[in-house]
């Protein structure tokens, strides 16, 4: 399989066997004719969001391994040297690129798929990591923890994000923040846990006994190994006909969208560069019944190389990164600022990081949860824009982050205004990790929300990778370094707060032969391209795509646009950015039970 194949989404259908074991919770694939079900327990989509939080609540086992340093450094080295700080910061690296390319993977293939590689990545992982520790040897720590187990959490993520965002069109916010909050929280319990296997009295207490070390890997690799396991068996995707409250999985509306079984063949084609879109039901503003009719009357499933060269993408990503640096250079940076600088005591540091509800890591995972909730609740109570809603709640972020900046003193802050300074930021971070994904799918759809966020997350591993690298020798003893840092936060929120302006969140921006930028409905920046001559359109690119005899609310001013895959002549003839429109008048068309092409 060459590149350009792999990047090409051709997502199947599935068979009648597999349908007909989908309606089982627990189901075991063999290919893609043999399935075994355990009857008993039916499937429902809360039982899969279920198992999906448990498996983030497991990857977040990754962020944890912080609290294994020192006493790692202990039992391979002796002495607490940092050296083990370089396992983590490849386990981020190893994790941000398999999200990032096991997308179509995901997608084509499905996430149970996605699952199993997952589950069997970080199995192996476990073991090599266990027979390292057995041997004493950190090179192999490195290959089974950071290149196994970092990966084969990329897969999971993945394939969590993807499933749960194709079976919750309607609480898309809700399911962002829910297994996301999962992650975040994993991140506080496996962090319990490492620290009680080395019997300190908390994460950043010096380390001396490492006894327990030998234990770690094998005891907690079983249980994370097993709910992922049982994630696998029960992960899926919703067969094409699937609605939820009057939508289908893309939130367009069932009653105003053709019989899926005559457009699927070529819909679920998405090629790398030729666009396939369905446009539903063009109505009058005042005919809208609801906000995902307003958002989604001009859904269109781009290309993945136009969804990766976007201009919104490219915003989305520095915004993103804008968000989530500051609260890792403080979480970085807690002990040298709070003992530094504020001459704080060990046990008091702790308290502000893992003890009680008012702590970084509880903070962090409700910020997870909120957020997009926020976002969600604006949608359903203002009926605004599911892209924009997510847009705006982002920038609400951002902004706040940036105003806080501003107003702190340049005076060195007193303790209490730092905790609240800190906790602020980690709850901005943890928003923006949760709010983007459901963001990601808004803007680019169900098919490419998957490879999409994790090209995202390739910015959250780089900003682990260059922050812990930057501060793996400094320390911030001065209330002047502080300040400067500080600084340099604020310009880099100004930056990603501009850079959010120009994600452009409606159809008429985004797909427009050329860039515009509208601001409250007013066009405030258009280029418009050279247009496409009349030789760039051919005949044999239109496609009619006939209603079935099933009964739909198609009235006069309904269309559907649709670009064919034609001979190689005729698409290289054609602009990949040319879309024929097809009217259907079904008061004049014989139905058909099949798509043709009209010669």
């Amino acid at each position: 399989m060459n590149l350009a194949a792999y990047w090409k989404l051709i997502v199947p259908t599935k068979t009648l066997a597999e349908l007909d074991a989908d309606q089982w919770l627990f189901v075991a694939s063999f290919g893609t004719s043999t399935f075994y079900s355990l009857p008993g327990l039916r499937f429902s989509r809360w039982g899969l969001l279920l198992v999906c939080c448990l498996a983030n609540l497991c990857a977040g086992s990754l962020l944890a391994f912080v609290a294994l340093h020192d006493g790692l450094d202990m039992y391979f080295y002796g002495s607490q040297n940092n050296q083990s700080v370089t396992i983590q910061l490849q386990t981020y690296v190893w994790m941000g690129l398999t999200a990032a390319f096991s997308g179509p993977l995901v997608e084509t293939q499905g996430p149970r798929l996605g699952m199993m590689v997952g589950t069997i990545l970080v199995a192996v992982g476990f073991f090599v990591a266990q027979l390292a520790v057995g041997a004493y040897s950190p090179l192999f720590l490195t290959i089974g923890y950071a290149c196994f187990v970092g990966g084969g959490f990329g897969f999971v993520v993945i394939a969590t994000m993807s499933a749960t965002q194709k079976w919750f069109p309607d609480l898309r916010g809700f399911v962002s923040g829910l297994t996301m909050c999962a992650f975040g929280l994993g991140n506080a319990m496996w962090t319990i846990v490492y620290t009680r296997f080395l019997n300190r009295g908390g994460i950043f207490n010096p380390v001396t006994d490492v006894s327990n070390i030998p234990h770690i890997f094998w005891s907690n690799g079983v249980v994370i190994v097993l709910v992922l396991i049982a994630t696998s068996l029960v992960i899926r995707t919703p067969s094409v006909g699937f609605t939820v409250n009057g939508h289908d999985m893309h939130c367009v509306p069932q009653n105003k969208a053709p019989d899926p079984k005559h457009i699927e063949d070529e819909f679920l084609k998405i090629g790398l560069i030729c666009m396939t879109l369905v446009n539903y039901s063009v109505v009058h503003r005042g005919e809208l019944d609801g906000t995902d009719v307003f958002y989604f009357q001009h859904v269109k499933a781009l290309s993945l190389v136009q969804c990766i060269l976007s201009s919104d993408f490219a915003c989305m990503y520095i915004a993103f990164a804008a968000t989530i640096i500051p609260a890792q250079v403080l979480s970085t940076e807690l002990v040298d600022i709070s003992t530094g600088i504020y001459r704080t005591s060990i046990e008091t540091t702790n308290s502000l990081m893992t003890t009680g509800v008012g702590t970084f890591y509880m903070v962090n995972s409700a910020g997870r949860l909120l957020v997009p909730l926020v976002s969600d609740a604006i949608i359903r109570v203002f009926y605004a824009n599911p892209a924009f809603a997510r847009k705006a709640v982002l920038t609400l972020v951002l902004t706040y982050q940036l105003v806080f900046l501003l107003v702190v003193p340049k005076a060195p802050m007193p303790f209490g205004a730092f905790q609240l300074f800190g906790l602020s930021f980690v709850f901005a971070s943890g928003g923006s990790m949760a709010i983007i994904q459901c963001f990601v799918t808004d803007m680019f759809g169900v098919y490419h929300a998957g490879t999409m966020y994790g090209l995202l997350l390739t910015c959250w591993s780089l900003r682990a990778i260059v922050v812990g690298y930057a501060f793996s020798s400094f320390q911030v003893t001065a209330a002047a370094t502080f300040q400067v840092q500080i600084q340099w936060m604020l310009v880099m929120l100004a930056v990603g707060w501009v850079a959010l302006l120009f994600v452009r969140t409606n159809s008429m921006d985004r797909f427009f032969h050329g860039y515009q930028l509208s601001i409250c409905g007013h066009v405030v920046f258009q280029y418009a391209f050279n247009g496409a001559s009349s030789e760039t359109f051919d005949d044999r690119d239109v496609v009619t795509i006939l209603a079935p005899g099933t009964t739909h609310s198609l009235s006069d001013n309904d269309f559907m646009l649709w670009s064919s895959h034609t001979s190689p002549s005729a698409t290289q003839q054609q602009s990949p950015y040319t879309i024929t429109m097809v009217h259907l008048d079904l008061s004049t068309v014989a139905v058909d039970q099949h798509p043709r092409e009209v010669d």
